[in-house]
């Protein structure tokens, strides 16, 4: 799966037939991806901490802490897969038992020359998970690096919200082309509908002008 940020809703997406499935937005592979300065003026301050939540979808992280800012709302995973390079020495022991599993026509033509170097460093992939940082108010200048950083995150601009509204076990965010996206808030939920009952206030607000 190849993903890319689309510049019009700031998600990570995995184009279809060269256009966001998120938004609908044309999207140009060959095209720069967005500077750090233009999407600190998008996404804005950051406001405050909504809270932990999870939401609807399955390929990406669904758990994270949603943060609300002057342009809208960023979702952070709770923890990133990292992939890195390590170095390992192969010892003796094992070197044996992968020597016993190669055909002996192999070991003759001579390719393993140099082979009983047991010290001799090897690479292997090692896949890690670094937790994501809690921002509090004056980290908002972290938010543009982050979202470049971590396919998992996304921001979800105000210019992209049709509707907020109240559901069985949280709220859903309407995009204009009627996507949406279900969140489930997993800590105080009181304080959580506080503030995206404001939210939709001001969402609403904009509709009707």
């Amino acid at each position: 799966m190849a993903l890319v940020l689309c510049q019009q809703c700031l998600s990570w997406v995995e184009p279809i037939a060269e256009q966001c499935p998120q938004c609908d937005y044309p999207i140009d592979l060959r095209a720069a991806d967005p500077t750090l300065e233009d999407l600190a003026a998008t996404i804005g301050p950051l406001t405050s901490v909504i809270g932990p939540v999870r939401i609807s979808r399955t390929v990406l992280p669904y758990r994270g802490v949603l943060y609300a800012t002057t342009g809208g709302l960023f979702f952070l995973p709770e923890s990133v897969e990292r992939v890195r390079l390590v170095p390992t020495v192969l010892s003796p022991g094992s070197l044996v038992r992968a020597l016993t599993r190669i055909p002996m026509r192999i070991l003759r033509l001579g390719t393993l020359r140099g082979a009983w170097n047991f010290e001799r460093p090897h690479m292997r992939v090692e896949v890690f998970v670094q937790p994501s940082p809690r921002l509090g108010p004056g980290d908002g200048d972290q938010i543009p690096r982050l979202l470049m950083d971590d396919p998992g995150a996304f921001f979800f601009a105000r210019r992209s919200i049709k509707s907020v509204r109240r559901t069985f076990s949280g709220w859903a965010l309407v995009r204009p082309n009627n996507l949406t996206l279900r969140l489930k808030p997993l800590g105080d939920r009181a304080a959580f509908n506080e503030q995206m009952t404001a939210l939709a206030s001001e969402v609403l607000e904009t509709v009707l002008r």
